[in-house]
Order: C-alpha cells, then structure tokens, then sequence
C-alpha cells in the first residue's frame, strides 16, 4: 500500500499520485512488528528430499526496545516441526533478521520420513537419555512492503558432542522464506498466508540466491581439526566463504588421549573443507602456501 504525502489517505501499489490532490504517493513503511504473521519456509534444490515441500508458519512477534523483538513460531502439521518454538531478533526497516529454535530438533531420511535427533542417535548406535533441541536457524529478509517480506534462511553446520566423546556434525542447509502480517492480535491463530515459497524470487540479492541455489561447493579435501582450523582462518582472513564437516567414526573406539593426540596411524578426526567455485583456485594457492613442498 501507498500513501498520499499531503492527505494522508492510503492507494494500492499501482497507483502513483493521489487522485484528490495530485500529490505524490510514499510506500507505507512498518515501525513495529508487532502481531500475528503467517509465512512459508521452503528448502533449496540441494537439500530437498521426499517431503521436504513448502512448510507452513505462524510468527507472533513482540516489538522491544532499539530495534529488538521476541516472540514464538509454530509449524503446521504434518510437513512441519511439532512444538513451539522461540524467536530472537532484530527489525530496522527495511531489514529484519531473527534466529529461530525448536525444542526438539529432528532429521529427515532419504525417504521423507522424520525423527528426533535423539532417535537418530540412538539408531546409529549413541547414547542419549533426552530429546535434544533443533540447531538454530538464521532468518534474513527485506520487507516488499509494509505487510509482507522475503529472504533466506541458513542452518550451518552443526556439531552434537555425544557421551562417549565422539561427536557427529549436522550438515549446512538453507532455504527461502516469506510471511505476511496478519492481525495485532496475539490471541488469533489464523490458518491462512501465503501458498508459495516466495513473493517475488526476482528481487532477492544474486548473492542470496546463490547461497540457496549456487553450484555446489567445491572440496579441497580433508585435514585434520588443527590443520583445518588454522586453514579456516586463513581463508577467512583472505575474504574467502567456506564451510566444513567434520569426520569423527574413526575415533569411536579410541581412548580418550589418544583421540586428543591423534592416535596412531591417521585415527584422528578429520574435517573437509568446501568453498564456492569461484574461489576454488586462490584457496588452493592458500593451502599450497600453508604446505609448501
């Protein structure tokens, strides 16, 4: 919506100058995001699996002090995550960004099918005496207009240190999102909203769009922890993206010290390392330099 500089009365969009009085019409902007908000979350080509379709959202926010906002999210059922989860974040218009967490995190298989990550644990073998909480996922949008906003949401890797010291690391996911505002009525739970992933895909960033949708990143193999996290600050400090998983089956059944040390013959965890292609051959230099022959 649009409204008029001088009478103040509002226009749709598609209007450009207020038919009263000819003066010019000014985007409404939002102050406050304060209320209900439906929305749908989306995951990108890479990580969709069976099932992995459009999930449906409720936000109830609360505006604080400079800036900040809490609130809850809930998903609709059957595609999204049982529980209410909380929400942290930040809103200066026309940005917003939020860090979303669900108290129990769950896993998809390759067939679609859901569990706990406690169950999961379990059923590779682990230890795990309570449900564990979902990582938290960063939420980063631009507001279209003063009801509705879009953007991109980041899980990074994530590691889950187990009881008997071995530790399994959750890969990175990301995805789209989007929701608009519905009532300033924290009592209502509405069931409508938004049918698709996205608004307007034509207005996020290149750089969002390939974080969601680039080519798959590129390996420059596997090192180990120490190597990696001196290798992870060097190409940070060369302004070079990378992401990492770590490798840990071989520690399994390894003696506390020995898996600090590590072990012998090549036993120790071991982390990959992937970048962007276009960044593949100035990290190599990097790693060529750290090694040299």
């Amino acid at each position: 919506m649009k409204k008029c500089s001088y009478c103040g009365k509002e226009y749709p969009d598609e209007t450009t100058v207020c038919p009263v009085d000819g003066e010019e019409l000014l985007p409404i902007i939002r102050k406050i995001v304060t209320g209900v908000w439906r929305g749908v979350y989306g995951y990108g080509p890479r990580e969709k699996l069976p099932g992995c379709g459009p999930v449906a959202f409720t936000l109830k926010l609360k505006q604080g002090w400079l800036s900040h906002f809490t609130g809850t999210v809930t998903e609709d059922a059957p595609s999204g995550m049982p529980g209410t989860g909380t929400v942290d974040g930040y809103y200066g218009h026309p940005t917003i960004e939020f860090t979303k967490q669900m108290p129990v995190g769950y896993v998809k298989k390759e067939d679609g099918t859901r569990m706990t990550l406690r169950e999961y644990l379990i059923e590779d073998g682990h230890e795990c005496q309570r449900e564990l909480p979902a990582p938290p996922i960063l939420y980063l949008g631009n507001f279209l207009d003063a009801d509705r906003v879009q953007g991109t949401w980041i899980m990074q890797p994530f590691r889950i240190t187990l009881p008997d010291r071995s530790a399994i690391t959750l890969p990175r996911s990301a995805g789209f999102w989007c929701a608009e505002f519905v009532t300033e009525d924290a009592k209502s739970n509405p069931t409508g909203g938004p049918k698709e992933a996205l608004f307007d895909k034509a207005r996020l960033s290149p750089a969002e769009l390939a974080d969601v949708e680039g080519m798959p990143p590129c390996s420059l193999g596997k090192f180990t922890v120490a190597d990696a996290e001196r290798l992870i600050e060097r190409l940070a400090n060369a302004g070079i993206q990378c992401r990492f998983s770590q490798d840990d089956s071989a520690m399994r059944e390894m003696m506390p010290i020995t898996a600090v040390t590590g072990g012998y013959g090549g036993t120790a965890a071991m982390m990959e390392i992937f970048v962007n292609p276009e960044d593949e051959a100035a990290a190599r230099q990097i790693i060529g330099e750290d090694n040299p022959v």
